[in-house]
């Protein structure tokens, strides 16, 4: 009943397929107008079909068919960065990474590197470990944030990920070994 209307599937099934969805990307995405978006949005909270989660800066939608923990929302939300997402994907290939490292993998400057890494800070996704002058960054769940990015890589469409996720399901077949 709930999700009759066209429109109101189109924004459940977006919501299902790239969870930690934002206002804006949802407004890009099926080409709704703001207000129709808000008024379906609002609707489909209170029938209880999605809740959202506000981080930092953004509102983010998820669908209730699976409730994450809270830190979960939080590295989804992270994610859904190209630049924080990329930071992750290399700290779990190679984990201890600085600064410098990290903006080359990365093909960022130094200074947006270091603004999407204060980001996982503050988010507790990564852990800045000091050795002298130099920092080095490792994940503090990286077992959950390679879950996710595997669960969900569909909804990224990144191709360092692909690569990342062949990387990782071979790695756990050798270990099995």
């Amino acid at each position: 009943m709930e999700l009759e209307l066209k429109v109101r599937r189109r924004i459940y099934d977006l919501i299902r397929t790239f969870p930690g969805i934002h206002l804006r990307e949802l407004e890009r995405r099926p080409d709704i107008v703001i207000g129709s978006l808000q008024y379906h949005l609002h609707y489909l909270e209170k029938k209880r079909l999605i809740y959202s989660f506000k981080d930092e800066e953004f509102v983010r939608y998820f669908t209730r068919d699976r409730i994450l923990e809270e830190n979960e929302k939080n590295i989804l939300a992270l994610l859904r960065r190209t630049g924080c997402r990329h930071i992750l994907i290399n700290l779990l290939q190679n984990e201890g990474m600085n600064n410098g490292e990290l903006s080359n993998a990365i093909g960022l400057a130094p200074s947006t590197t270091s603004w999407h890494l204060n980001k996982l800070l503050r988010g507790q996704v990564i852990t800045k470990i000091k050795n002298g002058r130099e920092s080095h960054f490792v994940l503090n769940e990286p077992e959950r944030v390679a879950e996710l990015l595997i669960c969900y890589k569909e909804s990224f469409l990144d191709s360092l990920l692909d690569n990342f996720a062949e990387m990782w399901d071979l790695k756990k077949a050798r270990k099995k070994d």
